[in-house]
């Protein structure tokens, strides 16, 4: 079949069609890209050019290494994510901003969460994960008063707990169930040590506000007090109850002086 000749007519359409698609893929850039030249301010101040970009998702890819990693940007109507991928495309980082809350996320090599950093509207959180996805330690500020908190767990059990309170401090281990078994309690009069039994009844207390300084009291499993050793005016003091916390005998203070 013979290819027809060019003439300058027929040049000429071809042009105007090119141009004719030039134009409307300009016109649809135009819908996302605008271009603002260097200037003032309203205050004098030099400004350099900038390129403003308007759209749902913007993808990031290196044109001499595609697979090296990309950065992808998405916005919708709750709000923007920013991620970066490695070069297998699984998520290594993520920062998002939703509902006015922004949070940072970072993953490990298999692909699962390592951190979790979330600003909320009381407070901050920041929470390490383990190979699995579970969490490690979970570390909290919340309230006006910016009191803080730590929990340790093992694979998103809670083991251990940290926190400051309105008079002092307090720090507890506890179990899967997440009741403590044994605490710590501090304020500016007293320290206490309690430890609990399977029933979640105080088994043993240690207290530095007894009558006249110390006191230790072992308590039977119902949680009323079995021996109490505590320190009077004068010496010490031992008391021993039944069951029922009913008195059987004491050992009162030898010396009066």
């Amino acid at each position: 079949m013979p290819i027809p000749a060019m003439t300058p007519d027929t040049d000429l359409a071809a042009l105007q069609q090119e141009v004719a698609r030039l134009r409307q893929q300009v016109d649809e850039l135009r819908q996302f890209i605008s271009y603002q030249p260097p200037g003032e301010d309203d205050h004098g101040q030099p400004y350099a050019a900038c390129i403003h970009i308007r759209c749902a998702a913007l993808l990031v890819v290196s044109p001499d290494r595609p697979c090296g990693g990309t950065a992808s940007l998405m916005a919708g109507a709750d709000g923007v994510q920013l991620w970066l991928r490695g070069k297998h495309k699984q998520s290594r980082m993520g920062l998002m901003m939703e509902q006015d809350e922004p949070q940072l996320l970072f993953f490990g090599k298999n692909g699962q969460e390592a951190v979790s950093l979330t600003l909320e509207p009381d407070g901050s959180r920041l929470t390490l994960y383990g190979q699995q996805g579970n969490s490690g330690v979970d570390l909290i500020v919340t309230g006006e008063a910016e009191r803080g908190q730590v929990s340790v767990l093992e694979a998103g059990k809670p083991r251990a707990g940290m926190k400051a309170t309105e008079h002092g401090g307090a720090i507890n281990a506890v179990h899967d169930d997440g009741h403590g078994r044994i605490g710590l309690l501090s304020t500016m009069d007293n320290g206490e040590l309690v430890a609990m039994n399977p029933d979640l009844n105080a088994g043993v207390k240690i207290s530095a506000n007894g009558p006249d300084g110390g006191s230790i009291i072992v308590n039977h499993q119902n949680g009323k007090a079995a021996v109490i050793l505590s320190s009077t005016p004068f010496s010490g003091a031992v008391l021993v109850n039944d069951l029922h916390g009913k008195l059987l005998a004491s050992l009162p203070a030898s010396n009066q002086d």
